[in-house]
């Protein structure tokens, strides 16, 4: 990360929902082969679109942020797993409740989705242009992920015996996974540019 950016909350947030978005997005172009690659490729190129410095610290903060993000995802979905074990089928359903839950996670990601895009769409105006890569990447992201989800959702369809729309749900959890990722490798980078700063702050004392 470049030593003039500061790590304001505003930052952060940008920096996080556009892990989330280019995670997801990373999956569904490599969901036949090669998904789990798009946990390393989703962080990485939003970190690097925001102009941030990829170094030694980058690197560790980015290894315990796959590793916390693949822990608390996966104990996300073995606990909703219990929980709907449970509380059993409602409505003589017995993936209700993971349906349900599964929709409100969706409507969270496309509201973020949607946030990001009209951030993007904002700054590619002639007015302003700002970081230009980073927004059309958020466009075409969010384009790969729509595409991808209709897909699997007509293949659901026209074949309800098979497991495709398993896709979808571990999409979403790439990019909560590639959310969680940046969220502490950008404490992690934060903290040691603080203590960096300190520490030189006293030698010069």
């Amino acid at each position: 990360m470049s030593s003039d950016i500061t790590c304001t909350r505003g930052n952060t947030a940008a920096i996080v929902g556009d892990a989330c978005l280019l995670t997801t997005a990373a999956f569904c172009l490599l969901a036949v082969a090669g998904g789990p690659l798009a946990l390393l490729i989703g962080p990485a190129v939003a970190w690097f679109l925001h102009e941030r410095r990829i170094d030694r610290t980058a690197v560790i903060g980015g290894v315990v942020g796959i590793a916390v993000g693949l822990v608390a995802v996966g104990g996300l979905l073995a606990l909703v797993s219990l929980v709907s074990g449970a509380i059993g089928p409602v409505g003589g359903w017995e993936f209700a409740v993971p349906v349900a839950l599964l929709a409100m996670a969706g409507a969270v990601f496309a509201a973020l989705f949607v946030a990001l895009d009209i951030d993007g769409l904002r700054d590619l105006s002639p007015a302003r242009r700002k970081h230009t890569r980073l927004d059309w990447a958020r466009l075409a992201s969010t384009l790969v992920v729509a595409v991808f989800m209709v897909v699997v959702s007509l293949l659901q369809s026209a074949h309800p015996e098979s497991e495709i729309g398993d896709a979808g749900v571990f999409a979403l959890g790439a990019g909560a996974v590639g959310a969680l990722t940046m969220l502490v490798a950008n404490a992690i980078y934060a903290r040691s540019e603080r203590r960096s700063g300190t520490t030189g702050t006293a030698a010069n004392t």
